[in-house]
């Protein structure tokens, strides 16, 4: 039963891990932008989640009303003033450009809500879910079930419209993907907003499993890389499965192993999909979502 209710454990936290990176993972998939900013956004979104929740009592679902369009724009807006600018210059440079976007968000969080850790504490999230004798909790459960809602949606939106095929195209060959009228330009900008739209949904279920700090953004950021490396830079699908292989790991590691070497295990696996394959155990050989 222990191993078990571990796997459980696991699945609910790999769908949180997939939520947290699957913004990034289309990102980089698509644009070939590695985007250091995207756990600075995670946490904003967490923050903000939290102010509404206890300031004006929103239900931190309804927060997403908010800060899933705002997100959107504002990825738009930085694709289209920042590195829409500095596309043609080396990786470098945008990567550059986007820890200083992220080094602003961090000093604006801590202005604003200091350095404290912060619970998002809901009423009717409290408690768990048991089935016989196994158990989850509320909290842990909502956010895994809007990250799935998140990749779901996601995945639909890519295979089932125009706007999604066009990305699809774009991301296999942009030269090729213009040449038949898809307006690259354009769709870049939507692509790195909704990005950052599902930064601010993968916030959000952070902020529901997890405690948060302004400044704790970075633990976030290299989880979403391991299981973007995990996955490679391939399909939704590979996203999801990263995300659960990397939960199932972390869980049973938890129960087999001490502490300490957790993450010397996690980490571990991450040099292993380096080594047996550059592109992620699960990823294509080409960039195609």
């Amino acid at each position: 039963m222990l191993y078990l209710q571990t796997a459980v454990n696991g699945l609910v936290l790999g769908l949180i891990y997939t939520g947290l990176a699957v913004g990034l993972s289309l990102t980089m998939g698509v644009l070939g932008v590695i985007n250091v900013a995207h756990s600075a956004f995670l946490i904003l979104a967490s923050l903000t989640a939290w102010q509404l929740v206890s300031s004006f009592g929103v239900d931190p679902l309804l927060t997403l009303v908010v800060l899933v369009p705002s997100a959107f724009v504002i990825g738009a807006a930085l694709e289209r003033v920042l590195i829409r600018r500095v596309a043609r210059e080396a990786q470098t440079t945008a990567l550059l450009v986007l820890f200083g976007v992220l080094i602003v968000i961090e000093s604006i969080g801590i202005l604003i809500w200091t350095t404290d850790t912060r619970v998002l504490d809901v009423g009717y999230l409290s408690g768990a879910v048991s089935v016989g004798r196994l158990s989850v909790p509320y909290s842990r459960l909502a956010a895994a079930l809007l990250s799935l809602v998140a990749v779901t949606a996601l995945h639909l939106f890519l295979t089932r419209t125009l706007t999604g095929r066009s990305i699809r195209a774009m991301a296999q060959n942009r030269d090729a993907a213009a040449l038949v009228g898809i307006k690259v330009p354009q769709l870049t900008t939507v692509v790195f907003g909704i990005g950052t739209a599902l930064a601010a949904i993968g916030g959000v279920s952070l902020a529901l499993a997890f405690p948060f700090t302004p400044q704790g953004h970075i633990q976030w950021l290299a989880w979403a890389f391991l299981v973007v490396v995990i996955g490679g830079l391939g399909s939704v699908r590979n996203t999801l499965l990263a995300g659960i292989v990397l939960g199932t790991v972390v869980s049973f590691a938890g129960v087999l192993v001490p502490f300490e070497y957790t993450y010397l295990i996690v980490y571990g696996l991450l040099a292993l999909a380096l080594m047996i394959r550059s592109e992620g155990l699960l990823g294509a050989a080409e960039r195609r979502i």
